[in-house]
């Protein structure tokens, strides 16, 4: 990836600092999105878990519909958290080859270290397991109506 559009010698004597300054600005944009991503999902835990509130109240037909509702509010969190992966994989890639114009390159080493750490799991794993539980949840509230009707 080539992310220079200018050389140090066609850019001038101001280049170096102009790099350094466009790579802050890279690194908050990547906090930014990731305090997004951190707000997304705590959207998403309150509304299942408001669903979740009201669906225990009366298992019934109404529980059903309302877990279906949910399953989707999960299947969207999902879409979303694999999309602000996505940006915030980008972000860091271009923080990286910034680096490269840099004297020290702590992203890019921080990476390769995790990496090798086995013990190392993304956010995105961690993440996932949530709406994940919440299907779970779901699903047991839709079938948990119909075996009470079968059973009666």
């Amino acid at each position: 990836m080539n992310i220079e559009s200018l050389s140090k010698e066609e850019y001038g004597d101001d280049y170096n600092s102009a790099v350094l300054e466009q790579w802050k600005t890279c690194v908050e944009m990547a906090n930014s999105n990731a305090e997004k991503r951190i707000s997304s999902n705590n959207v998403f835990i309150t509304l299942n878990s408001a669903l979740l509130a009201v669906i225990s109240f009366s298992l019934d037909y109404k529980s059903i519909l309302l877990s279906v509702v949910g399953i989707v509010l999960c299947i969207l969190w999902k879409k979303s958290i694999d999309n602000y992966r996505r940006l915030g994989k980008m972000k860091y890639l271009i923080i990286d080859e910034m680096e490269k114009k840099l004297p020290f390159t702590p992203f890019l080493c921080e990476w390769k270290e995790l990496k090798n750490n086995p013990k190392y799991s993304t956010l995105t794993k961690t993440e996932k397991f949530m709406p994940r539980i919440f299907i779970a949840l779901f699903s047991l509230a839709i079938l948990l109506p119909i075996v009470i009707r079968i059973i009666q």
